[in-house]
């Protein structure tokens, strides 16, 4: 896909944004990135982001994401956030997750998680296609990540979220490795809901069935306020990222086999004491 290209001025370095932004509430702004286009830096020539339709039919990827149940989870900030994470999950010693496996949207919505796990493979195609030498080299930084924990072979993702109608604050995806995210944005009858980059002042539409694709670890990121104009709006991104955490896990058997194991001790220690 060739798209047209922009460019931003830096408004201030990645230290000051997140002096300044991060943890804080994003306030009501207005897109200032609403058509199509592969945006670089001013000075350096480099990419910022992208921003483009969903290649080919939306239709698929928006009935799965509506179709999974959301669940509330908290932020450090203290705000709510309705998201369900889908792909896989690194092991966990505080949550009793014993082994890196797939996601419970895996388990409770099949159907939708298959079709999730395709999409990794359209997103992969769009990013090579506009982003050749940034797919490449996010490509390889995930080599460190075994491929059966990767959505697609030899993928560029292992993991995702969606988050429905979430206003989060400003951050940084730090549990990610430094490489590139990309997300459709579907919604229907709600304002808001804008995703805002300080260190470029961009401010992105995130128009219905567009994908938004940047450096989520490098760049501070949040999300502007939302209000639904009608019964039934909805505003959800599906969000999908590689979490560096992967690196550290076997193969499926052998972490299926480690999982039991240390269960078992649990269970046994629980019994005799």
């Amino acid at each position: 896909m060739n798209l047209p290209e922009i460019t931003a001025k830096r408004l201030m370095s990645k230290a000051e944004a997140e002096d300044r932004y991060t943890g804080t509430v994003v306030p009501d702004l207005e897109p200032t990135l609403t058509d199509a286009a592969l945006v670089r830096d001013a000075d350096t020539g480099e990419p910022v982001m992208f921003y483009c339709p969903f290649p080919g039919d939306p239709a698929p990827l928006r009935q799965a994401v509506l179709s999974v149940k959301m669940g509330k989870t908290r932020r450090a900030s203290g705000m709510e956030n309705l998201s369900r994470t889908f792909g896989f999950s690194p092991k966990n010693v505080v949550m009793r997750r014993e082994s890196c496996r797939p996601s419970s949207v895996a388990l409770d919505h099949p159907q939708a998680h298959a079709v999730l796990t395709e999409t990794s493979k359209v997103l992969q195609d769009l990013m090579l296609s506009i982003l050749p030498d940034v797919y490449a080299r996010d490509h390889d930084i995930l080599g460190e990540v075994p491929d059966e924990w990767k959505m697609a072979d030899d993928g560029l993702w292992t993991s995702g979220v969606i988050n429905k109608a979430s206003q989060l604050p400003y951050h940084q995806d730090q549990a990610n490795f430094p490489t590139w995210s990309a997300m459709p944005t579907f919604r229907k009858s709600m304002s808001g809901g804008y995703l805002h980059v300080p260190e470029y002042g961009i401010v992105v539409g995130c128009r219905d069935a567009w994908v938004t694709a940047f450096n989520g670890f490098e760049l501070v990121h949040g999300v502007t306020p939302m209000v639904e104009l009608s019964k039934g709006a909805y505003r959800y991104s599906a969000v999908y990222y590689a979490m560096r955490r992967m690196k550290d896990c076997h193969t499926y058997a052998v972490e299926v086999g480690q999982a039991r194991r240390r269960r078992t001790e649990r269970e046994e220690a629980a019994a005799n004491s």
